[in-house]
């Protein structure tokens, strides 16, 4: 039984790269040698028995399953079910070691398994190797764009965008993220149905049901934020948008949303996400009641550079994990895919 035993440093503390990594099914998001990630049926991802997939460049796909998380000692452990490797029995350990004094920990991730056919020269064991190397570096790529747990988030990447152009923040039809605060509260949940509507002054349209927490805070504030996750947020985004804040008040931190502020705006925006629009309830109660309908004038614009900027978006070479989702029912979504000109 072959085993492979990877170990070096990355340049930030246990506790800021195990929030990332113990995200299993997120890994998509940061490991350069997959196209995507997800992790299959309403499974929480940190829980052992979650099965994720793994998306390879190829069109091939990998499923492994969650052995075990433990959050105080930092280590996961999970196994392959299906994948092109010729390997039977794989089961991989990935751990993060504190370094006493400094904010850097050592990453160590191994795996044994058992081979199909005799491999004298060892192509499978540099294989995963490979494997390993890539996801380090991918992983302290990551952590270095993402800005510290308490700050803003990527701040040197946020950019505003100018309000003539801000419907094509959404004129592509993502599934999106609402929030609201009011009364000391604040709630996030997704919408599949919200679209432009106008240019000058820009305004949208949200749908916004009647049952939801989200909606209350939103007529009580008077003002909410339309934001558009990516598909490193997929599991984030199915969260909010299947579980009430009314039933789940840990909500937020259960399905791991950070929110930050913008200047000259009192409302939550979800971190993570790749454009975000400040808007005011223009106020039609009919619309409203009768059809759940919302609408927004959007006071203040922004994006992520690295996939939206110039007045358009750059899905092709942000990376996979940048796309946004476009939801269909059943907990099924669809990431946007390559642009076609015309």
């Amino acid at each position: 039984m072959p085993q492979v035993e990877f170990s070096a440093l990355i340049d930030a503390g246990a506790d800021r790269a195990w929030q990332v990594v113990r995200r299993f099914g997120e890994i998509g998001a940061w490991h350069p040698q997959l196209a995507g990630s997800g992790i299959e049926g309403a499974h929480p991802q940190d829980a052992a028995g979650a099965v994720r997939w793994l998306a390879l460049p190829d069109g091939s796909r990998v499923r492994e399953r969650l052995l075990s998380l433990d959050d105080a000692g930092y280590v996961l452990s999970y196994g392959i079910e299906a994948s092109p490797m010729p390997v039977d029995r794989y089961v991989a350990t990935l751990r993060l070691l504190p370094l006493t004094g400094q904010a850097r920990s050592v990453l160590q991730w191994s795996a044994r398994f058992d081979l199909r056919a005799p491999d004298p020269e060892g192509v499978l064991a540099q294989a995963v190797q490979g494997i390993f190397s890539a996801g380090h570096a991918g992983l302290q790529r990551h952590l270095r764009e993402m800005a510290p747990a308490a700050g803003h988030p990527a701040e040197t990447h946020i950019a505003p965008v100018p309000l003539e152009k801000a419907y094509r923040l959404l004129n592509h039809g993502p599934t999106v993220l609402v929030s609201a605060r009011h009364g000391g509260t604040d709630n996030v949940m997704a919408a599949a149905w919200a679209c432009a509507l106008d240019f000058a002054p820009p305004k949208l349209t949200v749908v916004l049901d009647k049952a939801t927490r989200t909606r209350e805070l939103v007529e009580g504030a008077g003002s909410f934020v339309v934001q558009v996750p990516t598909a490193a947020l997929l599991e984030l985004t199915h969260r909010v948008g299947h579980r009430s804040q009314r039933d789940e008040p840990g909500k937020l931190a259960e399905a791991g949303v950070q929110l930050f502020g913008m200047p000259g705006h009192d409302l939550p925006f979800v971190a993570g996400c790749s454009a975000w629009l400040a808007c005011r309830v223009v106020p039609e109660p009919h619309n409203q009641q009768a059809y759940d309908l919302f609408i927004g004038e959007v006071v203040g614009a922004w994006a992520d550079d690295r996939v939206f900027r110039d007045g358009h978006w750059h899905f092709e070479s942000a990376g996979p994990g940048w796309r946004s989702l476009h939801y269909v029912a059943g907990g099924r979504f669809y990431a946007t895919g390559d642009a076609l000109d015309a």
